[in-house]
């Protein structure tokens, strides 16, 4: 009898822990585990700014520091320290500082690189002279247009233009659209690299110039209306095309 019990009381208790629903047994502590570090994870950030535009890296944590290379949209460097508002990074041959608020980090920038394949990524490339060439005359835009005019801030026609851009890197230019185009070397259009010289012309006349900024557009004093702007090229009035800077 006493066996008897014994098996029905064992049978009771057996029945009852089955009888537990999910949430009860989910109440029940698990067994804790570390989490695994992986101890040579590379310290990714990505560019993050408008497409088509660049992030600058320096010489030193300050914008006062010379560029030394820059990374454009979606482009890749690796992290070696912080200092104050700005990260020490490498990529490609390219090592100096760049503002932390122009790249994504940590696991934004692990799935941005994990999705496109580290291999894959754009890295930093070396500023060259036609790079802040252009840059520099980037920074005119929206300033007026005058007719005859030869300031870059208070206003300047097409050559004028041309000309203060192009002296400020050695290079003197008459105040002439179809002068200028007697300088430098003659290219074909196709093959203008940015910081060279568009040329348009009307009847068999050369009459507006502009600087080549890349990807079929250039920047240049326009007219009253618009005043220094960036331009698709219409090709049709292409006259011919001249590099001031060569390779």
């Amino acid at each position: 009898m006493k066996k008897t019990r014994q098996l029905i009381l064992g049978l009771f208790v057996f029945g009852f822990l089955f009888a537990i629903s999910p949430l009860e047994a989910s109440a029940v502590p698990l067994e804790k585990k570390p989490v695994q570090v992986i101890a040579e994870m590379k310290n990714y950030a990505v560019a993050s700014v408008d497409e088509g535009s660049f992030v600058n890296i320096r010489e030193g944590a300050g914008t006062e520091y010379k560029k030394v290379g820059r990374l454009e949209n979606n482009g890749l460097c690796y992290i070696k320290e912080q200092e104050g508002d700005w990260y020490l990074v490498e990529s490609g041959e390219i090592s100096g500082y760049l503002r932390s608020d122009l790249v994504v980090t940590g696991y934004e920038a692990w799935r941005i690189v994990h999705d496109a394949g580290e291999e894959n990524m754009a890295l930093a490339s070396e500023i060259t002279t036609r790079d802040e060439l252009v840059e520099y005359a980037c920074q005119f835009i929206g300033n007026p247009y005058v007719w005859g005019g030869t300031s870059l801030t208070n206003g300047a026609d097409c050559s004028g233009f041309v000309m203060r851009i192009f002296e400020n890197y050695g290079i003197s230019l008459p105040h002439s659209s179809k002068a200028q185009s007697g300088y430098g070397t003659r290219i074909n259009v196709s093959d203008a690299q940015p910081g060279d010289l568009i040329f348009y012309q009307r009847g068999g006349s050369i009459y507006h110039v502009m600087i080549y900024i890349g990807n079929g557009q250039v920047v240049h004093a326009s007219s009253k209306k618009t005043g220094i702007k960036i331009s698709d090229i219409q090709y049709e009035k292409v006259a011919c095309a001249v590099d001031l800077l060569g390779t």
